[in-house]
């Protein structure tokens, strides 16, 4: 799941897909923007067939809880 969500991320940071780890901050260490992470999430919506809720993504700060939450609501699918 990690190298296709890299695969989506390299669209939205300007990041080495290599340098794109599971305790990668999406701000900090990654320069995504909150509008970047708004399409990127789209996106991902549709790869991993989920449907994100907005309001969910307050805690989502790195690459791992974004893992963490498509994993989640892939089982919540099921």
């Amino acid at each position: 799941m990690l190298e296709k969500l890299r695969g989506i991320m390299v669209n939205y940071v300007d990041v080495d897909p290599k340098d794109i780890k599971k305790e990668s901050r999406l701000a900090e260490d990654l320069g995504l923007t909150s509008f970047a992470l708004m399409s990127m999430m789209g996106e991902i919506e549709d790869e991993f067939d989920i449907t994100i809720v907005e309001e969910e993504l307050t805690g989502i700060f790195t690459v791992d809880d974004v893992l963490k939450y498509i994993s989640k609501k892939q089982k919540e699918n099921k």
